[in-house]
């Protein structure tokens, strides 16, 4: 995956320097996974850890679990400090009044040199924010958390992972916490600069899945036919033909159109119908429209939404009642939300529309956790179908864009699109589904 842009800043240290020259993925097979972390709520304000895989050595003691001491609650408001703190110094950034730094891409609106020494002061704030929420979850416990901690965290630093957390009751945004590379790295000192391999969605392929699902495949037959897709937009995000550079929508809609054979729909009833028609079989599913996840309301708080052309939300609620008209999920689809907040899936199902997606028979799900302008969440998506459509697996493909974003336009924007599952999830044709039969 090259790109014709090249920056004259580099990272004062990388401590994964291999990590480009290794395969991106195994299209069309299981990966095996290195780590395994499950988070049960014990319903007594706590949640029980536990963790195991081949990076995690066995010292002959029992397996690696601790309790964490933490309720829902307590975690809620600690994700929701890390998706403050990015409103703050990536989302809401200005280089001059009213000039939004992360609108677009930095490199070219301010130039490789400006924009790396940008990316570097961010980028500390942003360290220090995925610190403070991996040490609350990993170091507010018992001595089984602690020393499952001690493991996790050794092997985290000795080179990429690729993870499995499971969890029906907990959910954070996993790529956005922060490691530093260096065990004797003293993060809060003013002199020392963050290292962007710490992020573990930089280093690390890893996945988030909310519990098991009968006869669920991550692979996305299409058959002998062309890969069929549904675009649910908002064209009151189009531009006129003039303005072309500027366009979210019609990119996307190209390449899309290029791959699969697409279906547009724009209103909330078309979306119902389509997706809660038994013979509903499309293999993508690309949401671009105006969303958010559950925010505080004159009358309480509001519960997540996506709206599309006809500014009627569609309610995570809507989702569930949509889910209850099949009789079968969803054919496991791959889901991509170019919406505000759209890879949220929360603690509770009406925070976020992953949950309620995932519940409608999604298989995998990407999209943001915190507001991106739809410039970026526009290039994002084109430079994600460029490779998906080539046969790869979502995540190795999430995890290059992410390098590529931060390394080349010196934007950090690509590590708050979280994946929901996503590891092995790839397009297979009818020669592939033969061989797994």
């Amino acid at each position: 995956m090259a790109s014709d842009i090249e920056l004259d800043f580099t990272l004062e240290s990388d401590s994964f320097g291999e990590l480009a020259r290794l395969p991106r993925s195994l299209p069309g097979a299981l990966q095996p996974r290195s780590i395994f972390l499950n988070f049960d709520d014990a319903h007594d304000g706590t949640f029980r850890v536990s963790a195991y895989g081949p990076a995690l050595p066995y010292d002959g003691n029992a397996q690696l679990s601790g309790t964490l001491k933490l309720s829902r609650e307590d975690i809620s408001a600690a994700v929701g400090r890390l998706h403050e703190r990015w409103l703050q110094a990536v989302v809401r950034h200005e280089h001059a009044p009213r000039q939004y730094t992360y609108e677009s891409l930095p490199v070219q609106t301010l130039g490789s040199n400006r924009a790396g020494v940008l990316l570097a002061e961010v980028g500390k704030e942003l360290a220090v924010a995925g610190d403070a929420l991996y040490r609350l979850l990993f170091l507010s416990g018992d001595k089984g958390l602690i020393r499952l901690e001690k493991a996790l965290s050794a092997a985290l630093r000795s080179g990429p992972q690729t993870i499995t957390v499971t969890s029906a009751d907990l959910f954070v945004p996993w790529g956005m916490l922060y490691l530093p590379p260096a065990p004797d790295a003293r993060l809060l000192r003013a002199d020392t600069a963050a290292e962007w391999p710490g992020f573990l969605g930089y280093t690390h392929l890893i996945e988030h899945c909310l519990g098991p699902v009968d006869d669920y495949t991550p692979f996305i037959s299409h058959g002998a036919e062309r890969p069929k897709a549904g675009l649910h937009f908002d064209l009151r995000l189009q531009k006129p033909e003039k303005e072309e550079d500027g366009c979210p929508l019609r990119p996307v809609r190209n390449i899309v159109e290029t791959h699969a054979d697409p279906t547009e729909r724009t209103t909330k009833a078309e979306t119902a119908e389509a997706l809660s028609e038994p013979d509903c079989a499309e293999h993508i599913l690309v949401f671009a429209g105006h969303g958010t996840g559950k925010r505080p309301g004159r009358r309480g708080d509001e519960q997540a939404q996506v709206t599309l052309s006809d500014n009627k939300p569609i309610y995570a609620s809507d989702l569930q009642q949509w889910a209850s008209h099949r009789d079968i999920r969803l054919p496991d689809p791959l889901c991509f939300m170019m919406v505000c907040e759209g890879g949220r899936a929360g603690m509770y199902l009406h925070e976020g529309l992953a949950r309620p997606l995932f519940n409608l028979g999604v298989g995998c799900l990407i999209g943001p956790q915190v507001e991106v302008n739809t410039s970026f969440g526009s290039k994002f998506a084109c430079r994600f179908f460029e490779e998906f459509f080539k046969g790869e697996c979502a995540a190795p493909v999430a995890r290059h864009l992410t390098q590529e974003f931060i390394l080349q336009h010196a934007t950090p924007l690509g590590l708050v699109f979280t994946l929901v599952r996503g590891i092995d999830n790839c397009l297979v044709d009818e020669a592939e589904s033969e061989q797994r039969r």
